[in-house]
């Protein structure tokens, strides 16, 4: 597994390159406020930390969402299959990379995230924990949409994602739209709202949050190993 984990590096190391400035400028982002706005207030800054995380954990699932596109060949399919354990193996790369990946650019923002605490001197445990909400909510997408890439295809399976975020985001517009927006408050009031939430250690949905994920995960490795074979029959080569 390895071994193809090391594939996985190589092939995809254009693109790993070709996003590293996007989160080299979001990883500066998350400390240069603090240094030249020192008296950003915490809600600012939780604002400003959680914003960056956004968009750098958008950034990796678009780059993990082309990992199976470079394997999608008939030829490598029965090469693998040929193999000892090979379709577990090529499955669990995958969601090993993704997983490691993700972990490792939580970890990153982590202390990205204490450094700017430090320098701005307020608490940021709203920002620390949405980025560990965003971790989780980024391992349950991947284990959702990639039993569907392996059996219908990126191709296909993509289409399939587009149109549930369709589906969701008409749905969010119809709301803001028509729905009551006023149980939100201000945003200021809506961010202390959130904190005490987080913070709220009565909260079983914090606690469940991470084993459900993994779970998902595994739960998800497990169906993609059983679909691998099947998904071939949609590739072009």
């Amino acid at each position: 597994m390895f071994g193809l984990l090391y594939k996985d590096i190589i092939t995809h190391k254009k693109q790993l390159l070709s996003i590293t400035p996007v989160f080299i400028f979001f990883f500066g982002w998350t400390v240069v406020p603090t240094v030249a706005t020192p008296d950003l207030t915490e809600w600012e800054l939780d604002l400003a930390l959680s914003f960056s995380s956004i968009v750098i954990m958008l950034t990796l699932g678009m780059f993990e969402q082309g990992l199976l596109e470079a394997d999608e060949m008939k030829k490598w399919q029965a090469f693998i299959a040929s193999t000892p354990e090979g379709v577990k193996k090529q499955i669990g790369s995958k969601y090993l990379f993704c997983g490691l990946l993700s972990c490792l650019i939580f970890n990153i923002l982590n202390i990205l995230f204490a450094a700017a605490a430090a320098i701005n001197g307020t608490d940021v445990t709203i920002a620390v924990m949405l980025l560990m909400q965003f971790l989780w909510l980024q391992l349950i997408i991947r284990a959702v949409e990639m039993p569907f890439l392996i059996r219908f295809g990126s191709k296909n399976g993509n289409l399939c994602r587009m149109i549930l975020i369709m589906l969701v985001v008409f749905i969010f517009i119809v709301y803001g739209l028509f729905g009551d927006l006023s149980v939100f408050g201000s945003l200021e009031g809506f961010i202390k709202w959130l904190k005490d939430y987080l913070t709220d250690d009565t909260s079983y949905f914090l606690y469940l949050t991470p084993a459900a994920a993994w779970a998902a995960y595994f739960i998800s490795y497990k169906i993609s190993c059983k679909l691998y074979l099947k998904g071939g029959e949609h590739y072009d080569r």
